[in-house]
Parts: structure tokens; C-alpha cells; sequence
């Protein structure tokens, strides 16, 4: 009697660490958008981020350990034509926003963070008509530029192991997937441009060995994985039906998707997890009206632990 004590006691001690946020995303509707989290089974979803005064939000991004999202965000007093975001950090509470460039740019569509937590990689086009990479430390404020194209340069992301980004560019005539080095040299074709393909979205898995993205080829939508060590691309088999609009790892055996097509309401997207061995999909968002995407999602391992133990 005593024992089945002690183990319901432990069970009751444990629970707080089982149900804790780990995906954001992006929340629109007519209205507007809100960035939200919730738990990797797509319950206990709350908004982290409200809109303000209209000003439009996109594309959130975990920090290494867990204890910040980066974002991007309309300036106060910012023009909606031509369109101006700056990148914003904020606590994984809710707590402590700030602004982190300075808005008077368009540092638009996705950031990466560096593995150290102290630089974000991101896309801007504050020295070229066209867009470029980007470093900023967090810190200091200091910039790094990466690329130095005439093309479109964006979707830029950051390696685990900090070697590498990923990103998009359209250099070769045709939008693909390219990988440089962190300092920015090597810059090269991941995946060979192709004439009529559209390829977006790179996220790299957690090994660093991979880079998952989506590809358009016509009336047809994939997603991708591209083995980088033995250059080996698989594609996955996700529903027919699928309109795609970014793919991440979920840890070794699942993707998060954003798609649109399913649950009777094909003009909304909303957050799938897919089971990359079985190939069965979870529906984690279905609000009618409501586009779910811009997922991102961090792992237990790294999430912070408090002073009694217990994870955040």
C-alpha cells in the first residue's frame, strides 16, 4: 500500500512535465494574426503574441534552449505600402519583448537562430533592390551580410551544428534550394534548378544531415527530404490532395506540416504531424476561418529545466 503511494505521488510530481507549449505558429484569419503555441499533441493552444493597432505578424522561431521565439512584426507607425518588418524577440511566457533591427527595412519571410543562441540568420533588402542573408547579433545589433546576389534571396536557415544554411534563391533562372557555409562562402545548388519546379521552405533535421523542403512542380506539391551526406533525396508521401505551405522536422520520425485540403475545408490551412515511418497524419489545428502555418516546433531535450525540477 505504501509503495502504490509513493508511485501515485511520483506520478503526480511528473505530470506538470508531460503538458508544456512546444509548437508556434502563426494564426490568421480576416481579422488578423496572432502567434500562438501549444503542445505537441495540439492541445492547450494560447495566444503568445496579439496582434497590435493591425500590424501583421509572421513566421516565429525557437530559440536553441527553449526560452525565447524570435519574430517578425510591422514596426509601430510602419507603411503598409510598401510593406516594413522588423525582427522582435520575446520570453517564452509572454514576457520582455523587444525589437532587434530596425524596421526601417523589409527583413522579411523566415529566421534562423545560430546554435549558440546569440545571432539570428534572416533575409532583408536593405543594401539591393533584390533581397540578401543576413547575421545580426543580438546583443550588439551588429549586421553581417552573407549574399550578395541580383536574385531573390530568402528562407534562410541555420545548421544544428552551426556549419551551414540553407536557403532559397532563384541565381540559376529557376527558385531551388542552395547551402553555404555559416560565414557565407561555398555558396552553391542543393538541389539543381529546374525549369517549372518551385522549391521553398528548407528546415534542417536535428542531425544536421538532412534538409526537408516543399517543391511545386505544376498542379503537383511534395515535400522532400534531401539527405546532404550521401546527396539522396526522398520524397514523402503525403495525401494527394495536399496544398503545402512548410514542412519542419518534429524529431527523427515525424514532420510538422502546414497544408490545406482536408477535413472538408480545402482553403484552409491548417498543422498536420506525420509520421514519416507509417505515414500517417494528425490533424493538430482545424478552426474554421483560421489559417494555422509558420510551425515551428522545439524538442523536450532542450526546453528549460526550473530550480525544482521541473520543466518550464
Amino acid at each position: 500500500m505504501r509503495l502504490q503511494r509513493l508511485t501515485l505521488c511520483c506520478l503526480l510530481f511528473l505530470l506538470p512535465t508531460l503538458t508544456h507549449a512546444k509548437i508556434v505558429f502563426k494564426s490568421s484569419s480576416a481579422a488578423g494574426s496572432d502567434i500562438y503555441v501549444m503542445d505537441d499533441d495540439g492541445r492547450n493552444a494560447k495566444i503568445l503574441v496579439k496582434r497590435v493597432d493591425g500590424r501583421s505578424l509572421m513566421w516565429p522561431a525557437w530559440s536553441p534552449n527553449g526560452e525565447q521565439i524570435a519574430f517578425l512584426q510591422e514596426p509601430p507607425g510602419a507603411p503598409k505600402w510598401p510593406q516594413k518588418f522588423a525582427i522582435y524577440i520575446i520570453e517564452s511566457d509572454g514576457t520582455g519583448e523587444f525589437q532587434v533591427t530596425d524596421g526601417d527595412h523589409n527583413d522579411a519571410t523566415t529566421m534562423s537562430w545560430s546554435p549558440d543562441g546569440k545571432y539570428l540568420a534572416f533575409t532583408s533588402d536593405r543594401l539591393a533592390r533584390m533581397t540578401d542573408a543576413w547575421t545580426v547579433n543580438i546583443a550588439t545589433k551588429a549586421l553581417r551580410r552573407l549574399t550578395r546576389t541580383v536574385s531573390l534571396t530568402t528562407e534562410v536557415t541555420w545548421s544544428p551544428d552551426g556549419k551551414y544554411m540553407a536557403y532559397r534563391d532563384n541565381i540559376s533562372g529557376h527558385t531551388t534550394i542552395h547551402l553555404m557555409r555559416a560565414d557565407g562562402s561555398g555558396q552553391h545548388e542543393l538541389v539543381k534548378g529546374k525549369a517549372g519546379h518551385w522549391r521553398d521552405s528548407p528546415s534542417w533535421s536535428v542531425d544536421s544531415q538532412s534538409v526537408v523542403y516543399y517543391e511545386r512542380n505544376g498542379h503537383s506539391e511534395k515535400v522532400v527530404i534531401h539527405n546532404i551526406k550521401h546527396n539522396r533525396r526522398q520524397v514523402v508521401d503525403t495525401p494527394a490532395n495536399w496544398s503545402i505551405h512548410g514542412a519542419c522536422f518534429m524529431g527523427s520520425n515525424h514532420l510538422l506540416i502546414s497544408a490545406k485540403g482536408l477535413n472538408g475545408n480545402p482553403d484552409k490551412y491548417d498543422i498536420y504531424r506525420y509520421h514519416l515511418v507509417t505515414g500517417k497524419s494528425v490533424n493538430l489545428t482545424n478552426t474554421p476561418t483560421v489559417d494555422d502555418y509558420m510551425a515551428d516546433w522545439i524538442s523536450d531535450d532542450v526546453l528549460s529545466v526550473s530550480p525544482q525540477g521541473k520543466k518550464k
